[in-house]
């Protein structure tokens, strides 16, 4: 059972992870409500302790609410799988920001070393920091039985989680906050967004 982060996590399930009948994928698709994937995670663990739980986090999800409940999975040993998008920002609502043609604000922050604080909290924790890890260390997590594990994933905070089908008044506004935030000295971050996305054009 997957579960998704309101936000840029639930574009990436969306994108990448196909839901069938022994593969369930469940999010705050109504409400979008924030920090909802590892909570959830854990109560279906709980209540279907034969199933796979795996949750994919936002870092500002995972701060908000989710460490407060690794001390109980710990408790409890329940193997529930918590992946963390670890990219220092609210990465949703940046991109809202910018879709709304505004420069982003109020939208970053400084994470810690999430592996090592799971780790200190008495579960596993694991840190991605190369794409060539990826496998190896999600195998690893999948692979852990006793107990909960936290992946931390570091990936790219300009890589753009964009749904199938932009229009054009959203291509239009996130064109005019780009020209604003390079009028406003932030010319590297917008050199890399391009960078990093040229892919996407």
């Amino acid at each position: 059972m997957f579960f998704a982060d309101t936000g840029t996590a639930c574009i990436w399930l969306a994108r990448h992870i196909r839901g069938g009948r022994n593969r369930r994928l469940f999010g705050s698709f109504s409400w979008a409500s924030m920090a909802n994937a590892a909570p959830n995670a854990f109560g279906a663990q709980l209540a279907y302790p034969d199933r796979q739980t795996i949750a994919l986090c936002g870092d500002g999800g995972f701060t908000m609410l989710a460490l407060g409940d690794l001390l109980t999975q710990v408790q409890r040993k329940t193997p529930v799988v918590q992946i963390v998008l670890n990219n220092e920002s609210l990465d949703f609502v940046n991109i809202e920001q910018q879709e709304a043609g505004i420069i982003p604000f109020g939208v970053e922050f400084n994470n810690p070393n999430f592996a090592r604080v799971a780790e200190a909290m008495g579960a596993k924790g694991i840190r991605i920091e190369d794409p060539g890890d990826v496998r190896d260390g999600l195998a690893a997590a999948l692979a852990h039985k006793d107990g909960p594990v936290v992946v931390d994933a570091v990936v790219d905070p300009f890589a753009l989680s964009l749904p199938s089908h932009v229009p054009f008044h959203t291509a239009k506004s996130f064109t005019l906050s780009l020209a604003k935030q390079v009028w406003s000295g932030k010319m590297d971050d917008v050199i890399k967004t391009i960078e990093r996305n040229v892919r996407l054009i």
